[in-house]
């Protein structure tokens, strides 16, 4: 129990407070109750001590409050909406109690040193969470500010408040213990082992992200696929053990960002970057529509297609030609396909959506059983990347292709008698007659 000979200071402040606790206790018909005066005492100090600390930090909240909205910057608007000014006067409550302990007990008292203690633990843990708070701060500004490609740091925001929360759990055990911290820090050398394989996912999310920064790649906004997982969408958020993926249905796939380090992945950035798209189509084209041609289909598809008039022109004249570049016109005036090849690319260098800064290329590909594949190469250009636009581009092309086709005598391949088939009856044998043929 608390001895006011031994514990109570004997000043002239805490001389008038016992004063006014034996004069309550007295008209309480309290007084002779054995050290309920001391415990009324410290409870007194303690209170008063909490009140006033709750005073000063509600002023300074109030005033910090008042700079910031008069300031009208974005720097000011990011420290109100993370309460930058709350968090970090949580430290002024441990430190006006620790101001009002000297009052209640005398310094050489063990009550005296236990409550110091707890203090000091407490002034541990308010000043973590004033650091935390500036340091999200600061990975906010430079996130908004100067981290342009959106390289993933939350995993770097992460650990450094992993750091600030262990470094305050040693200096808050020493502080228990009454030992030194680097003591502890020794012994903790001895359990290396042990804590590596605890935290195990996080040391290896905490490497893989920073080799996810250093090397450029992946960023948030990035749309991505990994092979072996259900992850094909964009990335949402990086963190030190997780990586968010939104699937284009909506679904959300987490991944160990080491899953990243280890494996590979497809990233579409890029395309996005480019601004151009691949469009690949393949066309099965019968092999027995490809056909020679004569001067008569010649006139009939010049004059059904005018835009071949110069490549036809000009092959006539000088004969088979391939013109070179990135994006040609290349055909032939011998076969049906080859004017229908010509005509492809002539479609497709003028289509608005497609780019001219890309290979174009109309290809036939080695015949498989079906027939020969027809290929269409060529990449999207601008807004027609994005998927919808992608798509709609896409498909526009494919239906031309096969609408046009036929003017050239060209037959699409899709399964024999055109997915219709039908059942004819086998008239019956007569076996008898089978059998006297047979004798």
């Amino acid at each position: 129990m608390i001895n006011s000979g031994s514990v109570i200071p004997s000043h002239a402040i805490a001389s008038g407070i016992m004063s006014f606790v034996h004069k309550a206790l007295d008209t309480m018909g309290l007084d002779g109750v054995s050290h309920l005066d001391d415990i009324l005492y410290s409870v007194v100090i303690i209170v008063v001590a909490l009140f006033v600390a709750l005073i000063v930090r509600r002023v300074t909240i109030f005033v910090l409050r008042k700079i910031l909205s008069m300031r009208r910057s974005q720097l000011a608007r990011q420290m109100v909406d993370l309460k930058i000014g709350t968090k970090c006067t949580h430290i002024i409550t441990p430190l006006v109690v620790m101001s009002f302990i000297p009052w209640a007990f005398k310094t050489d008292h063990a009550v005296h040193t236990v409550m110091m203690r707890v203090l000091v633990v407490w002034l541990y843990i308010a000043f973590a969470i004033g650091i935390n708070s500036l340091i999200s701060l600061i990975w906010l500004r430079f996130d908004d500010r100067e981290n342009e490609k959106k390289h993933p740091l939350r995993g770097l925001l992460i650990s450094a408040h992993g750091v600030v929360w262990v470094v305050v759990a040693v200096s808050a055990v020493a502080e228990i213990m009454g030992k030194s911290p680097g003591a502890l820090l020794t012994g903790m050398a001895a359990m290396s082992a042990a804590l590596l394989l605890i935290f195990k996912d996080s040391i290896l999310g905490f490497v893989s992200g920073i080799l996810l920064s250093q090397n450029d790649m992946i960023r948030v906004g990035d749309w991505i696929i990994v092979p072996g997982t259900q992850a094909n969408g964009s990335v949402e958020d990086v963190t030190l053990t997780v990586v968010k993926v939104r699937n284009w249905d909506n679904t959300l796939v987490m991944l160990p960002p080491y899953t990243l380090i280890s494996g590979s992945f497809q990233n579409y950035r890029g395309m996005y970057e480019i601004g151009r798209r691949l469009i690949e189509v393949n066309f099965i084209v019968d092999i027995a529509s490809i056909k020679s041609i004569d001067s008569a289909f010649i006139d009939g598809i010049q004059k059904i297609y005018p835009c071949l008039q110069a490549f036809i022109d000009k092959s006539l004249k000088e004969g088979q030609i391939f013109d070179g570049g990135t994006a040609p016109v290349n055909g032939s005036v011998e076969t049906n396909t080859g004017l229908f090849r010509a005509y492809l690319c002539n479609y497709l260098l003028g289509h608005p959506c497609i780019s001219r800064q890309e290979y174009l290329i109309v290809r036939f590909l080695p015949p498989v059983a079906e027939g020969a594949p027809l290929q269409i190469w060529c990449y999207a250009d601008g807004d027609a990347t994005s998927w919808v636009k992608y798509e709609a581009v896409r498909s526009h092309i494919v239906e031309h292709v096969i609408s046009v086709a036929q003017d050239f005598g060209v037959v699409i391949y899709n399964t024999p008698d055109r997915n219709t088939f039908e059942i004819r009856d086998t008239p019956k044998t007569d076996q008898s007659s089978q059998y006297s043929a047979h004798e």
